[in-house]
């Protein structure tokens, strides 16, 4: 709305939607989006591949990670729904099923929409520009990590885009993070050699948040003995 896309109600009333009124949309109109928009290209790099709405879509997904409840979730997924319906009988673009349309609560869909944005997973952006493949292989370990892998970890995001590149390079991957869930046998299969978790002790995340540093010196100490140890026998 900021840049000039017109959202109308069904009485014709335009209105700035957020989450909870996104059912409301009647219309779209683009006539008058910012001209200097017009002229450049804008690329959206997002860190999963996520759809718009639907089971593996924004609301499902991220929704109860920001604090939404069953039923708002269900609330958020029916607006994005209606909001793509819209978008296709206004704009003639059906976003269903684009990899990455469900970034950031949806707002990979609205770049793709409102600014003519292509769509790229951010690792292999970084990963490019960094010169990844030169500089990983001739590399006898790479670590990587994030603060938990999880099945989102497999959709995209760092970890995967590492050892993904690594696996075909040959080059083995220790991934330390925070914590891990259960069923990582996708993530081995991607290229992962293992997961190391640096939280020693049980404790509340808001505690062990404070040893961070301490912890991961602990576990990369530990990592880096083993591994002396088998380059010496």
């Amino acid at each position: 709305a900021a840049v000039g896309v017109n959202f109308t109600n069904a009485d014709g009333d335009s209105f700035i939607p957020v989450g909870g009124t996104l059912k409301d949309i009647a219309s779209i109109d683009m006539g008058g989006l910012a001209p200097e928009l017009k002229e450049l290209e804008i690329i959206t790099m997002c860190d999963i591949d996520n759809p718009m709405y639907g089971e593996k879509g924004a609301a499902y997904i991220f929704g109860p990670q920001k604090g939404a409840d069953e039923n708002m979730v269900r609330e958020l997924d029916a607006g994005l729904r209606h909001l793509g319906e819209v978008l296709k009988q206004d704009l003639g673009l059906d976003l269903t099923d684009i990899p990455g349309g469900g970034a950031a609560g949806a707002m990979g869909a609205g770049m793709a929409a409102f600014f003519g944005s292509r769509l790229q997973m951010g690792i292999e952006t970084v990963l490019d520009t960094v010169g990844f493949d030169t500089l990983a292989k001739d590399a006898d370990c790479i670590f990587t990590g994030e603060g938990k892998i999880d099945s989102q970890s497999l959709r995209g995001k760092v970890v995967i885009g590492v050892a993904r590149r690594a696996k075909k390079l040959g080059v083995p991957v220790i991934a330390v993070v925070g914590g891990a869930e259960l069923g990582l046998e996708p993530a081995y299969e991607e290229g992962v050699s293992a997961v190391f978790t640096i939280n020693r002790l049980p404790m509340e995340l808001r505690d062990s948040a404070k040893y961070s540093r301490e912890n991961l010196d602990f576990v990369m100490d530990n990592i880096l003995r083993v591994l002396k140890k088998q380059v010496l026998a």
